[in-house]
C-alpha cells in the first residue's frame, strides 16, 4: 500500500481485504481541507502509510460512510487521536462502542469543513451511506454507491462482480433495489450528485472515473432503480 496523489487536495490509499480466503480490492480517500484532512473509508494502515499522511497535515476527521466501511476505524481513530470519529447511525449497536463517534444520522446532523457537501442516503435499510463532494477538486466519493470493476482487480471480486452484473463499467449493485424504502430516494440522490456537478468520482471499490460527464455515470447507473 501506498499513498497516492490523484489532486491537488485529494489522494488514496488502495488496499485489500480477504474473505473466504479471497481478496477484494478497498480504497481509503484523503481529502485536503482548510480544517484539516479527512479520512475516508479508512483501510489497515501501515506505520510508512501513517508517516506519509502525517506529512501531508493534522488529521481532522477519521470517517465510516457506511454500515460496512468501519473495520478499520478503531485503529485509524487510535493512530490520530485527535481526530473526529464519524460514523452512520446504527453503527455501534452493530459492532459496539466507538470511541470518540459523532453519528451522521441526517444532513444537518454533523458539520463538516466548507469544502465538503454532504448528503445522508436515509432510507437506505443495508448502507446508510454518507456520500461527500469535494468541492476544491469537483470529485465526488463514495463507499458503495457506485462500483467500477475493471480487468486490474482480483479474479474472484472479478467473477463475483461479473455474476451480478457489476463488471466492466460504472454499475450500482441490484441489492439497493431491495434495500431503498422509496424510489424517491433514488431521484433525490440522482438529483443532488447533478446538481455538485462531479469531474471525478472516487469509490472505494473499483477503478476511478475521471470523466467530464462523471455526474450522468453515475445518474445513468442510478436511474434503473428510480422506476
Amino acid at each position: 500500500m501506498s499513498l497516492k496523489q490523484v489532486d491537488d487536495g485529494l489522494w488514496v490509499v488502495d488496499s485489500y481485504f480477504t474473505t473466504l480466503g479471497c481478496r477484494g480490492s478497498s480504497r481509503m480517500t484523503v481529502i485536503e481541507t482548510a480544517s484539516g484532512l479527512l479520512l475516508h473509508s479508512p483501510v489497515r494502515l501501515g506505520s510508512d502509510d501513517v508517516a506519509a499522511i502525517q506529512r501531508l497535515g493534522r488529521v481532522h476527521a477519521v470517517i465510516a460512510p457506511n454500515l460496512y466501511h468501519h473495520l478499520h476505524v478503531r485503529q485509524c481513530a487510535a493512530l490520530f487521536p485527535d481526530a473526529r470519529v464519524l460514523i452512520p447511525d446504527g453503527l455501534e449497536a452493530k459492532v459496539g462502542p466507538i470511541a470518540r463517534a459523532e453519528v451522521m444520522a441526517s444532513d444537518g446532523a454533523i458539520s463538516l469543513p466548507d469544502e465538503i457537501e454532504h448528503l445522508v442516503v436515509l432510507g437506505h435499510r443495508l448502507l446508510r451511506e454518507t456520500l461527500m463532494f469535494h468541492r476544491p477538486t469537483a470529485t465526488l466519493v463514495t463507499a458503495d454507491l457506485i462500483y467500477n470493476y475493471r480487468a486490474e482487480h482480483f479474479p474472484a471480486e472479478k467473477s463475483f462482480f461479473r455474476l451480478i452484473g457489476c463488471y466492466g463499467a460504472p454499475k450500482v449493485a441490484f441489492y439497493h433495489r431491495f434495500s431503498l424504502q422509496s424510489k424517491d430516494i433514488a431521484v433525490a440522490l440522482i438529483d443532488t450528485v447533478r446538481r455538485w456537478q462531479p469531474r471525478r468520482i472516487v469509490m472505494s471499490h473499483g477503478r476511478i472515473i475521471e470523466d467530464e460527464q462523471a455526474a450522468e455515470i453515475f445518474s445513468a447507473a442510478w436511474m434503473p432503480f428510480t422506476h
